[in-house]
């Protein structure tokens, strides 16, 4: 779960390096540097093989107005009400998944028992899926995510059409029908001019819903408990949140961006064209921003990337942390003595989609 700060990211924070797919790129590490690179308009968002625009376009791949005005909107749905309207029924679904993952006896595996199911039933709430669809909603989101279950490439085609299809018909469900969930809110919501979302664009921002909700904040959640149960000397209590974001998660995905026009970060000269990475990782121990990076400090709490920066910055994040905070709440009052069933060194792990780690399991016992 460490990350240590190479020589190389300290003496030189904006490097030539060669990505997997044969490209070149300009990789940024220092915190001060990724801020600014966020939030300069002569870069725009880039990642290989997915589209800035059109009906398989996403949220966080888009640039320009057109993405700003998708936000503008979202936002307008996705506020701090809203999400303060979803707290009791968060942490019903948290008691009761407790309950569940517990009544057995110990030892108890908290990825599959709990982590994924939590995220998924948000998730159902959030968008309004019905009770009748939504062990074939889970089944579709791993099919295509291919990160808790290995399909095929042509199962993941099948999964992703399926997905998309069924996300369709519920947002035509709630124009018919209109409910207390988000997709009624993304349909009603309406910027200051009355601009609204085509239905469309509304399905097209639960596609980028479910793929942000699912597997990242299960994934966040696994950890923050495998640090808990390992470590007795940490708080038992959700303080120490901030601190794994920021050590353990780094992003769902490390920001990418091409040049528009010629630039610099960081004092290098980037010319148009040129590919860029912000590694958020990277920011988030840098010892410049975050004396001691790898030290859990529960006093530090804000200024960390892994929810991006800027225009990209995650319209879920206050979700995200409503959702572990309960998470953790939940399962630590629940299980005071909580701690690992297995020896640290003894845990796998996995890569997931995007740059994305998380454990294969993780094993408690209280």
């Amino acid at each position: 779960m460490d990350h240590p700060f190479t020589a190389t990211e300290l003496e030189e924070p904006v490097s030539r390096v060669r990505l997997a797919t044969g490209e070149d790129a300009w990789l940024v590490t220092r915190y001060d540097d990724i801020r600014a690179l966020l939030t300069d308009p002569r870069f725009r968002v880039w990642l290989p093989g997915v589209p800035e625009t059109g009906a398989d376009a996403l949220l966080f791949t888009m640039n320009g107005p057109e993405h700003a005005r998708l936000r503008r909107i979202a936002g307008k749905a996705l506020t701090p009400r809203r999400v303060e309207f979803l707290r009791p029924r968060v942490e019903a679904i948290a008691e009761d998944l407790v309950a569940k993952l517990l009544a057995p006896g110990p030892p108890a595996e908290v990825l599959e028992g709990y982590a994924i199911p939590f995220a998924l039933s948000v998730l159902n709430e959030l968008l309004g899926v019905p009770p009748s669809a939504r062990d074939a909603l889970r089944s579709w989101a791993d099919g295509m995510l291919a990160v808790f279950t290995a399909p095929s490439y042509e199962e993941m085609t099948e999964a992703s059409r399926k997905l998309g299809d069924y996300l369709t018909e519920l947002v035509e469900a709630k124009h018919r029908a209109p409910g207390e969930d988000l997709l009624t809110g993304l349909l009603q919501a309406r910027d200051d001019d009355g601009d609204a979302l085509r239905p469309d664009e509304v399905t097209q921002l639960a596609f980028a819903i479910l793929l942000g909700g699912y597997v990242p904040p299960a994934n966040a959640l696994a950890q923050i408990v495998l640090r808990l149960a390992a470590d007795p000397e940490l708080p038992r209590d959700p303080a120490p949140i901030e601190e794994f974001l920021r050590q353990d998660q780094g992003s769902a995905a490390d920001q990418g961006r091409v040049a528009v026009e010629d630039a610099d970060v960081g004092g290098v000269p980037i010319r148009a064209g040129e590919f860029v990475l912000a590694s958020l990782q990277a920011g988030n121990h840098d010892p410049r921003r975050f004396p001691e990076p790898e030290r859990v400090d529960p006093l530090r709490t804000q200024g960390h990337l892994t929810f991006g920066h800027g225009p990209h910055h995650c319209l879920g994040a206050a979700l995200a942390r409503l959702q572990l905070r309960t998470g953790v709440t939940a399962l630590l009052a629940a299980a005071p003595g909580l701690r690992l069933a297995v020896p640290l060194e003894e845990v796998a792990w996995r890569r997931m989609f995007l740059t994305l780690r998380g454990p294969v399991a993780v094993p408690i016992d209280w």
